[in-house]
């Protein structure tokens, strides 16, 4: 939409020299005629500065919003005008970088509110994210029933937990991100907003529990969407892939090489035009690692995965993939589950295959990672000293039996 942006007004000169022929002025002088006026317009679209992205404005505007000039727009009449803020900061302006500075022990928050009313979401892009990731002790902390420690049960660790730094999204009336902490550049989380704001949080700790203190840096950049605009994340969504029918996903910390405890990450794919499939598959074997057993080709679907079974003291682990309507890659259904876990298997379709490709019909596309508080810490399973990554996937979408 365009609106008025610059009232910059040229004053030009335009002299019309005429010659009395026969009828001269009274004073019989040549007159000229000045008057003439233009009003340069621009939109506020978006723009890219020196290393960031920003809004075009006038060079007034972008001060007055507390911006930064950093480039020229709309023909050189506009300024490409980017926003910071820091710990403490409370902002609005759409596509401002949450960005560490210098980066010490302790909280450090900021507060985004919504640029106008019509906001429904927000996308977090970690541009850079690096701060101490989870805790890899493998020694025992207790004895674990239904997921929980009350002394009796297996026993269990506190590797996975974020125990030393934790990145947090507050938005009320929602139901929030998964805490992560860890190494997660280039991955990005989408929130639902209800309220006006949202709170955005790093807890840094000054001494590392289970592991060791990370060089810590991050620059996010917050995106707000109009609850009117097209490609909306789905709701619930952690994660939205659009715009190309392959891509990788993963989840969070994978770089880091330890997934997260207590993990709700939903990773949801955009059915792009013509196509109605989804097919997920792991480059490696060891780029699916997600509980089970430490003995090779240990891959397991069904009822030993994300549960702990009956007595609540299943061995094989809670964390697990969801992958709904799950499918082989022959299209025939993989019979009584959509639940996988296991590792140096890659993805499978039956108990102990070898790693393969595992497809959807069901919209919208996507595939969930869930993780619970602990790993198992014992000779029977070793999730704890195994220190599972995760999962790194690769999914194409295609048009079979549209």
């Amino acid at each position: 939409m365009w609106r008025r942006q610059l009232l910059f007004v040229l004053a030009v000169a335009v002299f019309s020299w005429t010659h009395a022929s026969g009828e001269e002025m009274g004073n019989g002088n040549k007159m000229g005629r000045i008057n003439l006026f233009q009003i340069v317009t621009f939109p506020n679209d978006a723009c890219i500065g020196s290393g960031k992205n920003g809004t075009c404005y006038t060079s007034t505007e972008c001060s007055n919003r507390a911006g930064t000039s950093a480039g020229s727009c709309a023909q050189g009449y506009g300024v490409c005008c980017t926003f910071t803020a820091g710990c403490g900061n409370t902002f609005s302006e759409n596509c401002t970088y949450f960005d560490s500075s210098t980066v010490t022990a302790g909280s450090c928050a900021a507060t985004v509110c919504k640029c106008n009313t019509n906001i429904c979401q927000m996308r977090l892009d970690f541009n850079t994210f690096t701060i101490t990731g989870p805790s890899t002790a493998s020694t025992s902390i207790g004895l674990q029933t239904f997921g929980n420690v009350i002394g009796t049960g297996n026993a269990v660790s506190s590797a996975s937990q974020c125990l030393t730094d934790t990145f947090s999204v507050s938005s009320p009336g929602t139901t929030n991100p998964p805490v992560i902490c860890g190494t997660n550049t280039g991955q990005h989380m989408y929130v639902d907003v209800c309220q006006d704001c949202v709170d955005l949080t790093f807890q840094l700790g000054s001494t590392a529990v289970g592991t060791t203190l990370a060089t810590r840096a991050y620059s996010i950049k917050v995106t707000q969407y109009a609850c009117d605009y097209s490609n909306l994340a789905p709701s619930g969504c952690t994660q939205y892939y659009f715009g190309a029918t392959t891509a990788s996903v993963q989840t969070y910390n994978f770089a880091g090489g330890q997934h997260l405890a207590n993990q709700r990450q939903q990773i949801c794919v955009r059915r792009e035009r013509g196509q109605c499939r989804i097919c997920w598959t792991a480059t490696t074997i060891t780029d699916f690692a997600v509980s089970g057993k430490t003995n090779a080709a240990s891959g397991k679907v069904g009822t030993k995965c994300c549960g702990y079974g009956t007595d609540g003291m299943q061995t094989t682990g809670y964390d697990c993939v969801l992958i709904p309507g799950a499918l082989k890659a022959t299209n025939t259904a993989i019979v009584g589950t959509e639940n996988i876990c296991g590792r140096s298997a890659g993805l499978v379709t039956v108990n102990g295959m070898t790693s393969t490709t595992v497809c959807s019909k069901t919209c919208p596309f996507k595939i969930s990672f869930l993780s619970d508080a602990y790993e198992y810490q014992g000779a029977t399973n070793e999730e704890a000293t195994k220190a599972d990554a995760g999962f790194r996937l690769t999914y194409i979408q295609d048009a079979m039996n549209c």
